[in-house]
């Protein structure tokens, strides 16, 4: 009889704890809704197939820009910041350029130094350049290899549109008490930007923390982007100051407004 009470005691905790932990590991699982094609080029590399071996890139998985399915970045930013990986390669340098869609005009552009780490890279646009909402912008995050012997050209192309909450997402990303908590607030909202940039931020500054793994690896899984989510940030990427306005944020500063 005993033996049985203490058996049922046993089976009402089990049923107790487990919804509880399986509700732990879903709050720190972000995941990213389906998005429509919206026109925008692939996400992994430009004139090359994954892999590419001739000259420039020598590893698999090959340059990828981390962005949802359709390669539409969106952002409620002024000054967003994007993401890419990087493999090892043999260029010693990057260009980052963004265009107004709407007239060809250029609006930011700018050249970095890489190192031969592969690894997850982001560049920022400055302050002093602002997307405007309801806008889309073409980016473009080019490799330029061997270029004493004519430059051969690596790159990744996608779209930035920069838009806005709503007033119920506002009250909800205004009553969130931690940066996950924001993070889901924006991945629901299908606001691509901030809910990477947070996730990304949490992951360098705690990477013990499983909740932070489990979002990440969760975000990136759900957007295809498995193969990636392994990857380290890296601080690869020294501005080349000859460029006007360039400019590079490193992991572990704040990400812009």
């Amino acid at each position: 009889m005993r033996r049985q009470k203490f058996l049922a005691v046993v089976l009402c905790v089990e049923l107790l704890t487990f919804p509880i932990a399986a509700d732990v590991r879903a709050q720190t699982r972000i995941t990213f809704p389906p998005t429509q094609p919206r026109g925008a080029p692939g996400k992994t590399v430009g004139g090359a197939q994954r892999g590419d071996r001739v000259g420039c890139l020598s590893s698999n998985p090959s340059l990828t820009a981390l962005t949802p399915d359709n390669n539409v970045v969106t952002t409620v930013s002024a000054h967003p910041t994007l993401f890419w990986y990087v493999p090892q390669t043999q260029a010693k340098s990057a260009q980052f350029e963004v265009t107004d869609t709407s007239n060809g005009n250029e609006v930011y552009k700018t050249t970095v130094a890489v190192k031969g780490t592969p690894g997850i890279v982001k560049l920022s646009i400055p302050r002093d350049v602002s997307l405007e909402i309801g806008k889309k912008y073409k980016w473009e995050f080019s490799l330029i290899c061997n270029p004493e012997n004519g430059p051969e050209v690596r790159y990744v192309q996608g779209l930035i549109e920069r838009t806005e909450l709503n007033w119920e997402e506002k009250m909800k990303l205004a009553a969130a008490t931690e940066p996950l908590k924001k993070a889901e607030v924006y991945a629901k909202a299908k606001i691509w930007q901030e809910t990477l940039s947070l996730v990304a931020q949490l992951r360098d500054e705690r990477p013990n923390d499983s909740r932070v793994r489990n979002a990440w690896l969760g975000l990136l899984t759900s957007v295809k982007l498995e193969e990636i989510a392994t990857k380290p940030l890296v601080k690869c990427c020294t501005v080349d100051h000859a460029q006007q306005g360039a400019t590079t944020r490193m992991f572990g500063e704040n990400p812009p407004d």
